[in-house]
């Protein structure tokens, strides 16, 4: 006595064969990966412009000068960087992470300075505005610790961005609505 099994059929496998929904979902399966690999990774240093560098080159050393911070702190991801050419220089916008390292602050440029892994984390935001010749005009960094409540509102610190974007700019090149209205009044009757 045999032993009668039923199979669904199998459909031919080939190229050209594929529905489109088989086709969908394997794209789908190769690309969420790394969709989820690439949101992980923000910009590299190797995808910043050379203003952006020295942006953040000025922003670690004005983070790493504060009396507060007593151990060295390392770039571990760059989240956004975006520069603006303005006629007395560039502005750098960066939002950017850092963690502490096991050095003491004064030796944060080591490279043997090795990233704690349970070190503190910060996520910062600096705005620098640099001259054709790299000279700094204007600075502002601020670099809270990620797990800190944020005490300075956005907006201040958005204000306090627009101030460095002006830096070393004329005045009045900038036009502000109502800057030039005035008042005509009636003729004498």
């Amino acid at each position: 006595m045999g032993l009668l099994t039923s199979c669904p059929q199998e459909r031919p496998r080939g190229p050209g064969t594929e529905d489109q929904g088989d086709q969908g979902e394997a794209m789908w399966q190769l690309l969420l990966p790394l969709a989820l690999w690439l949101g992980t990774m923000g910009l590299g240093r190797a995808e910043l412009t050379a203003a952006q560098l020295r942006g953040l080159q000025v922003a670690l050393e004005e983070f790493h000068k504060h009396p507060p911070v007593q151990w060295a702190f390392r770039e571990t991801g760059v989240n956004s960087a975006m520069d603006t050419p303005f006629p007395a220089g560039t502005f750098v916008r960066l939002e950017f992470k850092l963690q502490q390292t096991s050095c003491r602050k004064r030796d944060w440029k080591k490279a043997e300075c090795k990233v704690k892994p349970n070190g503190r984390k910060r996520k910062c935001l600096a705005c620098i505005k640099l001259n054709s010749e790299d000279k700094v005009l204007g600075r502002m960094v601020h670099c809270p610790i990620e797990t800190q409540v944020q005490r300075e509102p956005e907006e201040r610190q958005e204000a306090q961005c627009s101030r460095v974007e002006r830096a070393g700019e004329d005045p009045h090149s900038y036009y502000f609505p109502g800057q030039f209205a005035f008042f005509k009044a009636l003729p004498p009757s």
